[in-house]
């Protein structure tokens, strides 16, 4: 009995952690939205010898956004682009700011101009996976993420007839078989006061929903890369070292190596300490900005900084994270940007560039034997 009692229980477990999430009633398409900003504008009247005033909210885009999912949407993909600068002026081209992508539990999410990945919990995933199929039986993860919202009314958005939420005092929500067609904001004087003048908006001015969806657009270069960055601890680059000279190209003591941005690399400080990095950007003033964590002895990190900026011809201590101008036994590599940008290893460190960050699929090849 117990046994059943142990297995009918592991099933279940199994079972609720496989169960599918699906918020959307459709099973893939693109959508791009329009995300507004809205400007007051005031107006004088003199009528008789009498002033009167009025302001009025005048909308503009600022950003462009293109949504994509599949699956129900238990698989998503955003991509973020700046259309115009404060007040409304069109800037020359759209500029990329960011890209996300929900997939699981996770939300990543890759600030462009960074060059930086992050990622958070997907909170309402997480809820209905703890809450079986609780959306399900809500019948939608709009009320489901905000308890106690209800659809009041429909509106023709797109040609399609969505559903309108009243969140709260200073949100709106119209919904179509789950997918947001227009989100507003609203300025309030509290939670139970009157609402004044709408904020922003994120309002969809295309859908498809034939749109064959490339698979590509779900696995960003950017994620493999990061994965690949977060693969390698201290044991595993030790590991590496060791013994997969092959998959390397060591930075010459004498010529150095040229880096470009993206590079990941592993090294092995003066202090004898193994780490990673990663080149994040090469400015135009030729100022270094790089990611980087080294491990102690017993693979516990030492030290990690997420965004660490070295100006041209700096000499770098890794152990104690600072620049330095002259050269000493501590020095661990010297960033110049002449001829060529260039890492060069100092008082005979190692420093490896992992040649899979320079190829599409950021895969570390399987040892072949001879």
């Amino acid at each position: 009995m117990r046994k059943t009692l142990i297995l009918l229980i592991c099933f279940c477990s199994s079972f609720i952690q496989s169960q599918d999430f699906k918020p959307y009633k459709v099973k893939s398409g693109k959508i791009e939205y329009e995300k507004l900003k809205y400007s007051t504008r005031s107006v004088y009247k003199y009528k008789n010898g009498v002033e009167t005033g009025s302001s009025e909210q005048i909308p503009y885009v600022e950003e462009q956004v293109i949504y994509y999912w599949d699956n129900f949407g238990d698989i998503a993909f955003e991509e973020r682009y700046k259309i115009s600068a404060f007040g409304g002026k069109i800037l020359p081209e759209k500029v990329k700011i960011s890209e996300r992508f929900w997939v699981d539990e996770h939300r990543y999410y890759f600030n462009v101009e960074e060059n930086k990945v992050s990622d958070d919990p997907y909170y309402l995933r997480i809820k209905c996976r703890e809450q079986f199929q609780y959306y399900q039986i809500m019948d939608s993860w709009i009320e489901t993420l905000y308890m106690g919202a209800e659809a009041v009314e429909e509106k023709e958005l797109l040609g399609k007839k969505a559903r309108y939420y009243r969140i709260d005092n200073y949100h709106d929500i119209y919904a179509w078989k789950g997918l947001i067609l227009k989100d507003e904001s609203f300025s309030t004087s509290g939670s139970n006061g009157p609402r004044f003048n709408i904020k922003r908006a994120k309002v969809a001015v295309e859908i498809d929903t034939i749109l064959k969806i490339n698979d590509t657009i779900f696995n960003p270069i950017w994620l493999k890369r990061e994965k690949l960055y977060q693969s390698l601890d201290g044991n595993k680059i030790n590991e590496l070292l060791d013994a997969r000279q092959d998959l390397f190209i060591q930075a010459d003591n004498v010529k150095g190596l040229e880096i470009n941005k993206n590079d990941i690399l592993l090294f092995v400080t003066t202090n004898y300490r193994l780490g990673k990095l990663q080149v994040l950007e090469i400015n135009d003033k030729n100022k270094l900005t790089i990611k980087f964590k080294w491990y102690n002895f017993d693979n516990s990190v030492g030290s990690n900084r997420d965004y660490f900026s070295i100006n041209n011809n700096s000499l770098v201590d890794l152990d104690t994270v600072t620049t330095k101008e002259e050269v000493s036994k501590e020095i661990d590599f010297k960033w110049e940007n002449r001829e060529s940008q260039t890492i060069n290893p100092q008082n005979n460190i190692g420093i490896y560039l992992i040649k899979a960050s320079r190829t599409s699929s950021f895969k570390l090849q399987p040892y072949v034997r001879n």
